[in-house]
């Protein structure tokens, strides 16, 4: 590996660590005859390519974050309303749910509780103090974190998953397995972990092919960060106030120069021409 400027180079890796940036020269690294990488870089890789990716990396997790909280949000009033329309504590009324599961009730519903315990947010406090310690699910909702709000989501009844759902234009089956596909994603943005050429195991429901041709687009990355981002972009479009730019911007600045193409991220050149992306 090319390294230019020993002083820039040492100090990025005082800031960021070896094992950090070393994730991001993985790509470059030459294939032994096991398959395996070896310690030997492909010729022209430089030291100033790798920092490229990482810093690319950093905005493009910082935008996906941002987008996932504005969705998140959104999330939490549609089920918080939906859901509290039926019965203000339909959350603590497993008779009133559609529940698969009984043990993931059980464990979901202590983790609620135990948020609700510990929280130190006023309007918790207040439903603690001045209500009996009833918190009704419009409250309930803004302690969840992602993973908490898609269970709850899989235990709506399905009238109210279905009303949430067309909300985005999916179907119920289809948003839950978005908001778990989703919840992998977010969790390596607020880890800060390596995202921009990731696999996910979980592939989330699509519509019929012809039934969406801007989710058409999509089908064959859809388990790709590009992926992930299509679907954070589809949910954004139907959220208000949601920058539709932010996404497309950190997308546009990945370093070409580095060595690697649009292909690391799972998708082309040409994904400025998908309908999610114009």
């Amino acid at each position: 590996m090319l390294v230019e400027d020993d002083g820039a180079a040492l100090a990025l890796l005082q800031r960021a660590g070896y094992y950090t940036l070393s994730g991001y020269s993985h790509t470059f690294r030459l294939k032994a005859a096991d398959g395996s990488r070896s310690e030997r870089f492909r010729e022209g890789t430089t030291f100033e390519s790798i920092h490229a990716l990482w810093a690319f990396d950093n905005r493009l997790r910082a935008a996906t974050f941002a987008s996932l909280q504005t969705v998140e949000t959104h999330l939490r009033a549609l089920i918080g309303y939906s859901l509290g329309a039926v019965d203000p504590l339909i959350h603590m009324k497993p008779a009133l749910l559609s529940i698969s599961r009984t043990k993931d009730y059980r464990v979901w519903s202590a983790k609620l509780k135990a948020k609700v315990e510990d929280s130190r947010e006023d309007f918790v406090i207040h439903h603690r103090d001045n209500r009996e310690n009833v918190i009704p699910v419009w409250v309930a909702v803004d302690v969840l974190d992602w993973g908490g709000l898609s269970y709850l989501y899989s235990f709506m009844p399905l009238r109210e998953r279905e009303t949430v759902a067309a909300h985005f234009d999916l179907s119920a089956a289809q948003l839950l397995s978005w908001l778990r596909s989703l919840n992998t994603a977010r969790n390596v943005c607020a880890h800060h972990s390596r995202f921009f050429n990731r696999h996910y195991a979980i592939s989330p429901k699509l519509t019929r092919l012809g039934e969406n041709p801007a989710l058409d687009e999509i089908a064959a990355s859809k388990q790709s960060t590009f992926g992930m981002l299509s679907l954070v972009q589809h949910l954004s479009s139907k959220t208000q106030g949601h920058n539709k730019r932010l996404l497309p911007a950190a997308l546009s600045s990945f370093p070409l120069d580095s060595g690697l193409n649009f292909g690391a991220l799972g998708t082309t050149e040409h994904w400025r021409t998908f309908q999610l992306w114009r």
